[in-house]
């Protein structure tokens, strides 16, 4: 039997994310800047901006959830853990200080 000297490897994705995210495209206001989340999960989210933001800064979010009649704004705080610049734009990964929701 032929035994082949090479080891194939393979890489692996590792999510260390608290809960699981959820794709969603919602509204969110950011010191007075409009953005759009990208996902959002109890514990995170992250979001397109026109500017970056400093990790560790910790930021106040306002979410818009869509409503029958008009939407339902909620407000959090976040720290900003990732901003990556995407052309002209960032998205931006943040950890929220108190939990949307329970996982």
């Amino acid at each position: 039997m032929e035994t082949d000297s090479t080891t194939e490897k393979k890489a692996v994705l590792v999510d260390h994310r608290a809960a699981p995210r959820f794709g969603i495209a919602l509204r969110l206001m950011v010191e007075g800047n409009e953005g759009a989340t990208h996902d959002l999960s109890a514990t995170g989210l992250s979001f397109a901006s026109d500017r970056s933001y400093a990790v560790g800064s910790q930021l106040e979010l306002v979410l818009e959830f869509p409503g029958n009649t008009s939407p339902h704004p909620l407000t959090c705080e976040a720290e900003v853990v990732r901003a990556t610049p995407v052309g002209d734009s960032f998205n931006i990964a943040v950890r929220l200080l108190t939990p949307l929701f329970n996982n």
